[in-house]
């Protein structure tokens, strides 16, 4: 079990140090001289072969969660859930929405490019820490399907190399196969979108190719895509999330501690042409409120899979587009602050991006209501 923690928690916080950017045209990120240099580049493997084999989504065993091949894979709900959000218990059950859900990298160690599938020891790692801990807070809007994918190795945005790109494209043809065949099984049911991470990194892709400008924009209900920066030219008509009840829109933010400007950020911040990061508050989802109070904080999921800590934290979105949080009002929170809260994107507002799927899919489905009833 301690090497699956180590798995995600070093996975998260290693690739967010490299502030992923977005499509093959762009270079990747640097990360910091110190995590760079602590790699022992021997051991890397100079081709991409042997490439493990690319999984056939029509088996249920290519699915962290696929309900449709297997009812069996579905959720449950976080201990103390009851408790803390009462309000949302009985409400899930007419939620009609299909969730597509692309994890984050767990894949940090080996000479290998890409994930294989065959890797029992590293998809119990994503089941159990990024499918279990943040797939789970989309659950509430209906289905939840969550491809393994040949995830690529996180050196790869410390690189950026053509070796990177290139297993980049691989794990992102997996996300795009399984996502082709999701699209068959959920019929004309509304989609929300969630990742984190390089699950970031393929969705805002998938977004481009599928969804700005498109047809297919009408049945989004959101895209919730932290833990990566996002920039307004990325996308020609697909919104930014200004309004709690916005639908066919984008969300995304990175987290920090109050104070912190990461490298890659002061970087960006020293060119002529730098353009803010996208971010909308995963607290109070409105353009207008900047800060959000402890009061608005609905609770955070623990590592545990336990639900706690409501009014624990606070945040502020800042003029370059991250969000900055306040050391955590609990007993010890000063000691508990870090810089980097990339690991706690989701699981720090666990419960307020729980109750906004709920409520972004109810509003689809009423707006959807609304047009059949003109008609």
């Amino acid at each position: 079990m301690s090497s699956m923690i180590k798995r995600f928690f070093v996975a998260l916080t290693f690739v967010t140090s490299g502030a992923l950017l977005g499509i093959a045209q762009r270079s990747f990120p640097e990360v910091p001289e110190s995590e760079a240099n602590s790699v022992n580049t021997n051991l890397w493997r100079t081709t991409l072969e042997l490439i493990p084999k690319a999984p056939d989504y029509n088996d249920p065993k290519a699915w962290a969660l696929n309900p449709h091949l297997d009812p069996s894979h579905t959720l449950k709900k976080p201990k103390g859930f009851a408790r803390r959000v009462p309000e949302l218990e009985s409400g899930d059950k007419d939620m009609t929405a299909e969730v597509f859900f692309i994890h984050p990298t767990m894949l940090l160690e080996g000479p290998t490019w890409n994930a294989d599938l065959g890797d029992e020891e590293m998809n119990e790692s994503v089941d159990v820490w990024p499918i279990r801990h943040q797939a789970s807070a989309f659950a509430g809007a209906g289905r939840v399907f969550a491809p393994r994918y040949r995830q690529a190795h996180v050196r790869i945005f410390s690189l950026g190399d053509s070796l990177s790109w290139a297993a980049a494209e691989i794990a992102y043809q997996d996300v795009k196969a399984a996502f082709l065949r999701f699209l068959e099984w959920s019929d004309d049911r509304p989609i929300v979108l969630a990742g984190h991470s390089q699950g970031s990194f393929h969705g805002r892709r998938l977004l481009q190719e599928f969804f700005d400008g498109t047809e297919l924009s009408k049945r989004l209900v959101a895209a919730y895509l932290p833990g990566m920066d996002m920039y307004a030219h990325e996308f020609d008509t697909l919104p930014l999330c200004q309004e709690p009840t916005q639908t066919g829109c984008l969300c995304t933010w990175m987290t920090y501690g109050r104070g912190y400007i990461p490298p890659w950020l002061l970087r960006k911040m020293a060119a002529p042409d730098f353009a803010s990061v996208l971010i909308t508050h995963p607290v109070t989802w409105n353009a207008a409120e900047l800060s959000s109070d402890y009061a608005e904080h609905l609770g955070v999921l623990r590592p545990s899979f336990r639900l706690s800590k409501a009014r624990a934290m606070k945040g502020q979105i800042t003029p370059q587009g991250v969000l900055w949080v306040d050391a955590p009002k609990v007993l010890g929170g000063k000691v508990l602050q870090r810089k980097n809260w990339h690991s706690g994107d989701i699981n720090l507002f666990w419960v307020n991006i729980h109750q906004n799927v709920m409520t972004r899919t109810a509003k689809w489905a009423a707006n959807q209501d609304k047009t059949s009833t003109n008609d």
